[in-house]
């Protein structure tokens, strides 16, 4: 059995700063858990979340491990959240385990009043984890976008 306080602090790194965290992936980490590893390791993400409310890592990796039990306190956040690109990334959390129309409009609408590239860039790939149309139309409408990064990432979270 893995020690799970350092199996937590390598799924969850800190300090949560773009230097620590830029181009993480836990997903390979959450993949090779092996029996009741997984169930410890989503109530002590959930602990965690109780502390860290605004850590956006936190709820992706419960939208990766489809938690069911994340849903009541998932949906809170959501609905407090005043920040339109954590709103996506919420909703999209959310969807991964219990697909939803209404977060795909939550996104929408959380997408429409973004305006600068570097959160546009970021939402992106939000948008491509709802695999639907709807969102994949959103993010086409910046495939010829002045900033050449926006448009390459539009262009990229959608397979072109």
């Amino acid at each position: 059995m893995r020690d799970l306080t350092k199996l937590i602090d390598d799924i969850i790194p800190y300090p949560d700063d773009r230097e620590h965290r830029d181009g993480f992936s836990n997903e390979q980490i959450i993949d090779g858990l092996i029996g009741d590893e997984k169930d410890q390791v989503e109530n002590l993400l959930l602990d965690k979340l109780q502390v860290r409310p605004n850590d956006l890592l936190i709820v992706e990796t419960l939208g990766y491990m489809k938690s069911k039990k994340s849903l009541d306190r998932l949906y809170t956040l959501l609905n407090e959240e005043k920040r339109e690109g954590s709103r996506i990334i919420i909703a999209s959390s959310i969807y991964q385990i219990e697909p939803d129309e209404k977060l795909i409009d939550i996104a929408l609408t959380a997408g429409q009043a973004l305006t600068n590239w570097w959160d546009l860039t970021s939402i992106f790939y939000y948008f491509a984890k709802f695999k639907n149309k709807k969102t994949d139309d959103f993010v086409r409408q910046y495939f010829n976008h002045k900033d050449y990064l926006v448009s390459y990432n539009a262009k990229r979270s959608v397979g072109q």
